[in-house]
């Protein structure tokens, strides 16, 4: 395998463009290819997808703050307890366990651009059959074939993306994609609020989701695919750096060579998705039901928190550029920790103002950043063969140890209270920090040299 640095530029552009590349010439590494040169400037081809990115996150946040908002008006329409409406949520996460670990093998057949138009237009629709649900298990179901598009959504785009960006740029290009989470939860609080105002109910916050499916089509005229797989597939070789008729297998992640990698990368996806997905499910219904504020207000809190925890993810990704992803991740987590003990302290309280809960509500909507954090350094430490599948299996099994966490978390709530219950989740979350420490810093690298 020759170095990529002695291939000359004038052979990268036909590898792209389709023409047979030269034999020494090795596309899967050459940093031009996979979106990781020199260069500190963003393409209009990445710009492009990064603007995509980021509105499908911000779908896929509304999605899930609509049914945290909801979950009161849901609740007493179907006669469901706490505890039932918990378990939905993680069939909801079993959903997405199903599409992470299935989904990603499109984008490795069809390209990133294809498996990325799937999943949007997969949660979209599905959003819509929530809408219209007349049964809690056809409630069920939408919720569950909904987690399918959403699970798929983290590594086939942060792959996407990764390999779109220059090196020096891919922190901060990763914390602008995660800011669509707090705009997301920000729009859904205002489509809530709005509609709550004027009467049309719970469901029609979920048929409005389902415009994003029909912008999916013309959308995918305008976007580029990842010159790495086009590269890879113009010079006859699989995506996966084998010949087509062999596919990887999710033992290659265990190989020697990657098994230190790939239990690190499943660590920070199960103590991440126990942090966030916690405070993203229950934090809501802790304003309307521990602290007993009415919709409208709830729904100021909710977009209160993720509208200043916008500017939080936007640092994210720059600081992590700047001083490295393993001390930006322990400052966001103590961020998350201190405002939910802070929270719980209020709980205490025999009077709460609304004032009050506007400091813990803002760190905990900053906090949230952490996903940006671990998903960009996830993204960055497996090879080009593996990325979407590591980076998808890893997500997967994340998903699968979280299954039960919006179940349990119901539970203790259901026996103490819900600022309880995220006080927990959060405190097992603390665990990402010894994980990321076992692994490589990855901050302003090109790909290949941290692979290497």
């Amino acid at each position: 395998m020759s170095d990529s640095k002695s291939v000359p530029t004038a052979n990268v552009a036909p590898s792209i463009r389709g023409a047979k590349p030269a034999a020494a010439h090795n596309p899967t590494t050459d940093p031009e290819v996979v979106g990781a040169s020199g260069s500190e400037r963003l393409s209009r081809d990445a710009r492009n997808v990064l603007i995509f990115v980021f509105l499908a996150w911000v779908v896929d946040a509304a999605d899930s703050t609509i049914y945290s908002l909801t979950i009161p008006q849901i609740r007493e329409e179907f006669g469901l307890s706490l505890a039932t409406m918990g378990v939905i949520a993680s069939v909801f996460l079993g959903g997405t366990v199903l599409g992470a670990a299935l989904l990603p093998i499109i984008a490795e057949k069809k390209g990133r651009r294809i498996g990325m138009v799937v999943c949007v237009s997969l949660f979209s629709l599905f959003t819509g059959l929530v809408g219209i649900a007349q049964h809690a298990w056809v409630l069920t179901i939408g919720r569950f074939l909904t987690g399918c598009g959403t699970g798929a959504e983290w590594p086939i785009g942060a792959a996407y993306l990764s390999e779109m960006v220059p090196a020096k740029r891919r922190g901060a290009a990763m914390g602008f994609m995660q800011a669509g989470y707090p705009i997301g939860f920000f729009i859904a609080a205002g489509i809530y609020a709005m509609f709550s105002w004027l009467g049309w109910g719970w469901r029609a916050c979920y048929l409005v989701l389902l415009l994003p499916a029909v912008m999916c089509l013309p959308i995918v005229m305008w976007l580029k695919e990842s010159p790495a797989w086009l590269a890879r597939r113009a010079a006859g070789v699989a995506t996966t750096e084998r010949p087509a008729t062999q596919a990887v297998k999710f033992r290659d992640l265990f190989l020697p060579r990657y098994r230190r990698l790939t239990v690190i990368s499943i660590g920070l996806h199960v103590f991440g998705a126990i942090f966030s997905y916690g405070l993203v499910v229950w934090v809501p219904s802790a304003i309307a039901i521990d602290f007993h504020f009415p919709k409208l207000q709830t729904a100021q809190f909710v977009m209160l928190s993720w509208g200043v925890g916008t500017f939080g993810y936007l640092l994210s990704g720059p600081l992590a550029d700047r001083i490295g992803r393993k001390p930006t991740l322990t400052i966001y987590t103590a961020i998350g920790v201190a405002a939910v003990a802070y929270l719980n302290y209020l709980h205490q309280q025999p009077v709460v103002s609304f004032s009050q809960l506007i400091v813990p509500g803002a760190l905990i909507g900053t906090s949230l950043g952490v996903s940006g954090i671990y998903i960009a350094y996830t993204s960055e430490i497996f090879p080009a063969r593996l990325r979407t599948h590591g980076l998808g299996f890893s997500v997967a099994v994340g998903k699968v140890t979280a299954l039960f966490v919006p179940a349990v978390l119901g539970w203790v709530a259901q026996y103490s209270s819900i600022t309880t219950a995220l006080l927990l989740s959060t405190s097992i979350g603390v665990l990402m920090l010894p994980v990321i420490f076992l692994g490589p810093e990855t901050a302003r690298k090109q790909l290949e040299d941290i692979v290497s």
